[in-house]
């Protein structure tokens, strides 16, 4: 296939703003350090010279990028979802090459991936390798060759901890500005990882360096104590915060995070909470607040919002049905006005208040312009524990003939809604079982197109797909 090099719909106003708004944070904290230690504005918060800096070239262009994106994702959704599957009955053009900036290389990443890794990496390299060059030299001066640079040692991996958490909660919106300028969850979410990891490593510098300092200085036991309202308790604010990070990433190993999930859920949230706690109490300097507070009031807001919208359009209630024949449930909710429009790819997180107070995450299995007053899931049990979330929804559901209505809660509606692949001129979809929930809508979108044009279908369509028993098959 064709590739060219061209960023995803340059030329749109809309996404023109959202990369101008990611850019002007990136360059900012790019050279950050060149305020902090050539400039030595470092005590000017606060109404001071560093204030207009960070709201105008950091927070300022931040909020605003994220609530054109929030604005993207409910109001240009279906002109952006309509333009993409348009393309199926449409007759290749220059427009469907896939660009560079979208092309898959090491790994499965793609190139805008590796790009965002790259300035990850020199990020953290400038944050420590510009003050150990400006003030290795003053440090050895006052504390000797091993007290002088033990001391720098720690300082500098301690800002890269802050730049590193002043990022890692950026990665795990489900709706960000990068998603806007091409990027999906599931790519971002490996660098949120290995920025967790970072955080550990620079963590474990930074005590490193300041335990050796201290001990050659002789001031531990004076330094690192509860009795010291100073400088003694703000160390051991860090101590805490240091234990906080290793259990976090203890708990994030991929063969721990996957077999105790939930246990790795609730400690990963309270620990994350103690870090950032104790590292806010252990260097209380106002520049935590500007690297910190914004994307902790994103995250949150990104948590949180979604739930409330959908508390007002979605009954708190469902309707489940379970067919012990293929082990499936069939979950639907209703509302009693028209949903906002959801589209192929798109998920909800449900949680049953009678189980537990986990939302678990499910592709919607339904064609939002079937049924705007519907929304379906399609949940599969076989062979899950008895003491399973899926496993006890099937207690509280009845059969074909007898429908029940269960209390749920839901959060959503998520998605990348990115639709490049209906640019393809082949596309072959592989399905084992329940993954063929993913692909209902599509298939009907792309069939409702058909239906709706007078072109033929462009692409080469292909759905190979396993079921383990012919019941399941009916039941999809």
């Amino acid at each position: 296939m064709a590739i060219a090099f061209k960023l995803p719909r340059l030329m749109s106003p809309f996404y023109l703003l959202i990369i101008i708004c990611t850019l002007i944070p990136i360059a900012y904290q790019a050279g950050d350090y060149y305020f902090t230690w050539v400039e030595k504005i470092k005590s000017n918060y606060f109404f001071g010279e560093r204030d207009y800096y960070i709201i105008g070239a950091c927070i300022a262009p931040s909020i605003i990028g994220h609530i054109a994106t929030i604005w993207g994702h409910y109001y240009r959704a279906e002109r952006e979802f309509q333009h993409s599957i348009a393309k199926v009955t449409t007759p290749a053009s220059v427009d469907q090459k896939i660009s560079l900036w979208e092309r898959h290389i090491w790994w499965g990443y793609t190139v805008k991936y590796w790009i965002m890794v790259a300035f990850t990496v020199l990020l953290n390299v400038a944050w420590f390798v510009t003050p150990m060059v400006t003030g290795t030299g003053r440090m050895i001066e006052r504390f000797g060759h091993l007290g002088g640079i033990s001391r720098m040692v720690g300082n500098a991996s301690g800002y890269c901890v802050v730049t590193c958490c002043g990022m890692i909660l950026f990665l795990v919106l489900r709706r960000s500005m990068l998603h806007a300028i091409g990027f999906t969850y599931s790519e971002i979410v490996p660098l949120h990882r290995w920025l967790g990891a970072a955080i550990v490593g620079w963590s474990t510098i930074h005590t490193a360096g300041y335990m050796i300092f201290l001990g050659s200085e002789g001031r531990l036991q004076s330094d690192i104590n509860f009795y010291d309202k100073s400088r003694g308790t703000l160390n051991m604010m860090g101590v805490f915060a240091y234990g906080a990070v290793c259990i976090l990433g203890l708990g994030a190993i991929p063969q721990i995070r996957r077999r105790y999930y939930l246990l790795f859920l609730s400690t990963h949230r309270f620990f994350t909470a103690v870090f950032f706690v104790g590292m806010i109490t252990h260097f209380p300097n106002p520049m935590l607040w500007y690297y910190l507070l914004p994307t902790i009031i994103l995250f949150l807001v990104d948590r949180f919002v979604p739930k409330i919208m959908q508390s007002r359009t979605i009954l708190p209630e469902a309707t489940c049905t379970f067919n012990s024949d293929a082990d499936i449930i069939r979950m639907t909710f209703t509302s009693p006005e028209p949903m906002k429009p959801y589209y192929p790819g798109d998920y909800i997180s449900v949680q049953i208040p009678k189980i537990g107070t986990v939302y678990h995450p499910f592709t919607i299995a339904s064609y939002w312009p079937e049924d705007p007053y519907t929304m379906t899931l399609y949940i599969r049990t076989f062979e899950d524990s008895r003491l399973s979330w899926t496993c006890n929804l099937a207690k509280l559901c009845g059969n074909e003939d007898k429908r029940i209505r269960v209390k749920a809660n839901v959060d959503g509606v998520f998605g990348d809604r990115r639709h490049d692949y209906l640019k393809s001129e082949t596309m072959i979809i592989f399905v084992a079982g329940a993954a063929i929930t993913t692909f209902m809508s599509l298939i009907k979108a792309i069939a409702a197109q058909i239906a709706a044009s007078n072109e033929p279908l462009r692409m080469q369509l292909h759905l190979i797909c396993t079921f383990r028993t012919r019941s399941e098959l009916h039941a999809y």
